[in-house]
């Protein structure tokens, strides 16, 4: 099973367009094994997920704030026990990443970060939909 060593966030407030944002830059290294090397020369893929999550004391299980705003990338294996060093970034307005009900109240924020192991993969045909 791949090892994903070093996570680190980093999020650096700033203003476009007259609206706040943050920069999230998410970085950590992975590393593969012999098994999943295998598993890659017989067409499977390994995706990077990256989700963003409001950390709140009282709730059990984080929330998700922003789907999707890291876009899920695929990661080639270079060799065993090589470190694949990775650094995502992202912008998000400030308001979405609002997990604290009270304005003014800090928002505490982290990532999940999930190498996940896809088999196969197909498209259906397309089809036209009148506008």
């Amino acid at each position: 099973m791949a090892t994903i060593a070093n996570p680190a966030l980093t999020l650096t407030p700033f203003t476009e367009n007259n609206q706040p944002k943050v920069k999230i830059e998410v970085k950590y290294n992975v590393t593969f094994t012999q098994s999943e090397i295998d598993l890659q020369t017989s067409g499977f893929k390994f995706q990077e997920v990256i989700q963003v999550l409001g950390v709140d004391a009282p709730n059990p299980v984080d929330q998700v704030l922003v789907s999707n705003i890291v876009p899920v990338q695929d990661i080639t294996i270079p060799g065993v026990g090589v470190a694949v060093a990775r650094m995502r970034t992202a912008k998000a307005l400030r308001k979405d990443l609002q997990e604290d009900p009270m304005a003014g109240d800090a928002d505490e924020i982290r990532c999940s970060i999930q190498i996940i192991p896809v088999a196969a993969s197909a498209f259906t045909n397309t089809v036209s939909l009148a506008g």
